[in-house]
């Protein structure tokens, strides 16, 4: 049970950091970190995103010292961002095709998942509001899978 609340301290803890980094860098520099150092951050939260179920599984090693300042941060961080805290943000087009993904690792024949995984892409390709980075993610993924399908 005590690691279960842990998990989601931790992975609340990344959420409100994200968040954080996200809403700062929507209003201007931060002070002390330069723009590198910004797009650094943010493409670390993306890659905790990849790893966090991985992670799960080596947290009971944390000790007690370490658990109280995650705590005690995701306080702050809740306290700092206020109500949007606990806003859910809409998931982004890699975590919808991530999903599905996830969902079709029950398909055994790989011509089938991929064919569904490149529909779902083109799905989501759809969508006008996507971010020039957002498309550039999707058609690489799309041209990832497209590669092993025809070479297979």
């Amino acid at each position: 049970m005590e690691d279960e609340n842990f998990n989601q301290e931790l992975e609340d803890f990344f959420r409100l950091f994200k968040r954080l980094i996200e809403k700062e860098s929507d209003q201007g520099a931060i002070p002390g970190v330069d723009p590198a150092q910004m797009e650094q951050l943010k493409a670390f939260m993306a890659q905790f995103d990849d790893v966090k179920d991985d992670l799960k599984g080596e947290l009971h090693k944390v000790d007690p010292f370490t658990k109280m300042m995650i705590s005690s941060i995701v306080k702050q961080l809740r306290e700092q961002l206020g109500p949007e805290a606990d806003e859910v943000a809409p998931p982004t087009v890699e975590d919808i095709v991530s999903r599905r993904e996830e969902e079709l690792s029950d398909v055994t024949d790989a011509d089938v998942r991929a064919r569904a995984l490149i529909a779902t892409i083109d799905d989501q390709l759809k969508n006008p509001h996507l971010s020039e980075e957002e498309i550039d993610v999707l058609l690489d993924k799309r041209s990832q899978i497209s590669a092993k399908l025809s070479g297979d």
